[in-house]
């Protein structure tokens, strides 16, 4: 799978976190309601196929494959997309490189937070050092037993 897939990260959790217009608000609605309030991959991505198996405390890796080289990931936890994930080369970072104009491909809940992970030697069938970015939309605590 071509990694400039992935390279749609950044401007997606900066437009999501700007285009909020109430995002204390949101927040609370969602923490009221958790997962209920999660999109369907069914229904955001109903040509999506799974990529990975179920990874805990992230679901499984889904993917339109209409999408690539665009992206983004999606994380799926009992059909509901829990997390959105881009990926970025390393070395296209050291080089530079800027990504604009980052779609999710759904309209996002509000996001629990953003983990950004570094991982040396890659991921299967991408062996070269790359930065991984998960945009949460489900609690750790929900999370924990997935």
């Amino acid at each position: 799978m071509n990694l400039s897939l992935y390279c749609v990260a950044v401007g997606i959790v900066v437009s999501t976190l700007i285009g909020a217009a109430n995002p204390v608000e949101a927040h609370e609605r969602f923490a009221r309601a958790p997962g209920k309030d999660l999109p369907l991959i069914a229904e955001v991505a109903p040509q999506a196929v799974q990529i990975s198996p179920h990874v805990p405390n992230m679901g499984a890796h889904w993917v339109d494959p209409a999408s690539p080289p665009t992206g983004p990931v999606y994380c799926v936890v009992d059909g509901r997309v829990v997390c959105i994930e881009f990926m970025f080369d390393a070395s296209d970072l050291a080089a530079g490189t800027s990504w604009t104009r980052l779609l999710p491909g759904i309209a996002t809940p509000p996001i629990e937070r953003i983990d950004v992970e570094f991982r040396p030697d890659g991921i299967p069938p991408h062996p070269v050092p790359l930065y991984q970015i998960h945009a949460y939309f489900a609690s750790e605590a929900e999370l924990a037993d997935h």
